[in-house]
């Protein structure tokens, strides 16, 4: 079965805060702006880091993909998720590992 936009969300905010005080993360449910992803998170090796899921075979919005080029533009960083497997491969490619958040 298909997962949904909000069950990637909900697996990924469960993930984000499995790591402990070294991360903080929430769901952004609105801003006074449009196109800004759904959740951000910090880390001290990352960042803040907005991340926009979409479910599988979803379409990024041209107002979503504009913000998030605006926002990798202007230090912070900004990504499309369409899956569990996709989150893996973003963890991976941030350096994201409970061993490693606190340096």
């Amino acid at each position: 079965m298909e997962k949904l936009e909000k069950d990637i969300q909900s697996l990924i905010l469960t993930d984000l805060r499995s790591m402990g005080k070294y991360c903080i993360c929430f769901k952004i449910i609105k801003t006074s702006d449009n196109g800004i992803g759904d959740i951000f998170f910090s880390t001290k090796k990352t960042g803040g880091v907005f991340v926009e899921t979409k479910r599988p075979k979803g379409i990024a919005e041209k107002l979503q993909k504009n913000k998030a080029e605006k926002l990798n533009n202007c230090g912070s960083k900004a990504f499309f998720c369409y899956s569990w497997n996709e989150w893996i491969e973003l963890k991976n490619k941030l350096g994201l590992n409970t061993r490693n958040l606190s340096l």
